[in-house]
């Protein structure tokens, strides 16, 4: 039976606060934690991990989310409802939070890379991740000659890898098929993402 107490809903708590938060979750453990970690991720919080444990179908993670502005809870549930999280229980009481989530058709709200379609990365410091199909043929190219030491992986819905390049040495660009089964696809750059200021390029072409 699905209990949701109002409290988390309550669009504040404290500027600049911590949570202590436990989370019980079904689904796949790899794409729970990504999932979940994207959607506190989303509203301006990080998720320390202290302890997880997982098995096949179920997980357990303690934590403590760190935020530097309010913490909005109906942000929060909106953000896992993006995600295709349920929440099925919730506590939120003296900085103290309990969730219990369905993961179980999780999938990570990120951007997709459609046929024939493209996307400009400006001045990124972080790997970048994107949803992708098996269709795909990609290219990444970055935005002068020499200035990208290509780090790409490619991930099925398990967060499997199914693909992964790292080259210690500048490309132009670099292209590549995607494997059968593909779903996520993550760059970023073998020397440090701060590397490219001024952006990059990443195509998708089907048909190839």
């Amino acid at each position: 039976m699905k209990t949701v107490l109002f409290a988390l809903f309550f669009p504040f708590l404290l500027l600049g606060s911590t949570l202590s938060t436990h989370i019980t979750f079904s689904g796949e453990p790899s794409v729970a934690l990504r999932t979940i970690h994207n959607a506190f991720n989303t509203i301006g919080y990080r998720l320390d991990i202290r302890n997880f444990s997982a098995q096949s179908g179920s997980g357990e993670i303690s934590a403590i989310a760190v935020g530097n502005k309010a913490f909005n809870g109906a942000a929060l549930a909106q953000n896992f409802k993006e995600e295709n999280i349920r929440i099925e229980k919730s506590r939120l009481e003296n900085q103290e939070l309990e969730l219990v989530l369905d993961a179980n058709n999780a999938k990570w709200n990120i951007l997709a890379l459609g046929s024939d379609d493209g996307s400009e990365l400006k001045r990124v410091n972080s790997p970048q991740w994107f949803q992708v199909n098996e269709t795909q043929h990609i290219r990444i190219t970055p935005p002068y000659v020499g200035k990208w030491y290509p780090d790409v992986a490619v991930l099925n819905e398990k967060m499997d890898v199914l693909y992964a390049y790292r080259s210690m040495e500048p490309k132009e660009e670099w292209e590549f098929e995607l494997p059968q089964g593909s779903f996520y696809l993550m760059v970023s750059n073998t020397q440090g993402m701060k590397l490219l200021k001024e952006g990059m390029w990443i195509e998708s072409i089907s048909g190839r």
